[in-house]
């Protein structure tokens, strides 16, 4: 018959004392519990789903409500990560259309939004009122780094030059270098590297930023400025085409009026000119897309697991410089 004993160490718990019989029946199940365990291993996080698109609130000739940016805003699941590469509002981001239009539409999603600045979000030189609206969904330098899940995402400021771009240049590489450590790693600004757009094309001047994100193993990279989806095979770090290269989404999809697409970048996966937003799921070592047009069919989709992030041996091991002032 069992009898009740003090639990050893936990004053006031009474156990069950098995029979014999009882005990051995129940030490076996108790083994096979905790192999079963250690053969799952530890439990897998569920991976962080966030939305991304730049090039958004165009209100010029009609209400927010009305716009083509509220459209894109609704296939956002309320509280979702969004990403946003740069042109947040048009003709400028000015406190007054941030407020008016920025607002009602995208702006709904601010609180959990990640923004870098583009060419229309400064306005005289200076993005005083970007910075203003977005606070801590942005950084005072326009570059920043912050962890997502198990992911690093970098956000560049792409509108630089000179000496305040190399500047940023010399951060990235000492974040890369000596920064937070994430087995993957997605970067985002507005000018992409690699473009089949007519408007603008390629920007030479980000291609060595996306040299060294190559180079330390970077995975994703997201871009706005041409008005349109373009989603692009692996490229090494001079934008040829490579098994295990770094992936580039061009998604300047987010509302403005659509740009044309030229000859095709080589490694030019997929090109549609529509409106929409792109959904990724960051699995901690692998990811998933899919571009979601305003009318919510998926018009592209795909997934790849993580690259061997590394730390080149020629690497600067320069300490970040102290933060710019955000002109150009």
């Amino acid at each position: 018959m069992a009898t009740n004993y003090a639990a050893r160490g936990v004053p006031g718990l009474t156990c069950a004392r098995p029979r014999p019989k009882e005990s051995a029946i129940i030490d076996r199940a108790l083994v096979c519990v905790l192999a079963a365990a250690l053969l799952a291993g530890p439990a897998r996080s569920e991976p962080v789903v966030a939305y991304a698109a730049g090039d958004i609130a165009d209100c010029r000739g009609e209400p927010a409500e009305s716009s083509t940016a509220a459209r894109t805003a609704r296939l956002i699941p309320a509280g979702a990560t969004v990403i946003v590469p740069g042109d947040t509002t048009y003709p400028f981001a000015t406190a007054e259309t941030l407020a008016s239009c920025y607002g009602p539409t995208w702006g709904v999603h601010r609180a959990k939004s990640l923004v870098v600045p583009g060419n229309h979000d400064y306005v005289n030189g200076r993005r005083d009122d970007f910075r203003a609206y977005f606070g801590p969904a942005t950084s005072d330098e326009g570059y920043f780094a912050r962890q997502l899940g198990q992911w690093l995402v970098i956000g560049l400021d792409s509108q630089r030059i000179g000496e305040s771009l190399d500047r940023e240049y010399e951060w990235l590489a000492a974040t890369l270098q000596d920064g937070p450590r994430a087995r993957c790693t997605l970067a985002f600004w507005h000018m992409p590297a690699f473009s089949s757009g007519l408007e603008h094309g390629p920007t030479p001047k980000m291609q060595r930023f996306w040299a060294l994100l190559e180079s330390h193993g970077a995975d994703l990279v997201l871009n706005g400025h041409e008005h349109f989806y373009e989603a692009f095979g692996p490229l090494d770090a001079k934008g040829e085409p490579a098994a295990d290269g770094m992936r580039e989404f061009v998604v300047g999809t987010g509302g403005a009026r659509l740009y044309p697409i030229w000859n095709p970048f080589h490694s030019s996966r997929k090109r549609l000119a529509r409106h929409g937003v792109l959904e990724l799921a960051l699995d901690d070592g692998s990811y998933a897309w899919r571009f979601i047009d305003v009318d919510g069919r998926e018009r592209d989709s795909g997934a790849a697991a993580c690259r061997e992030r590394s730390v080149p041996a020629d690497a600067s091991r320069a300490r970040a410089a102290e933060p710019a002032d955000g002109r150009q």
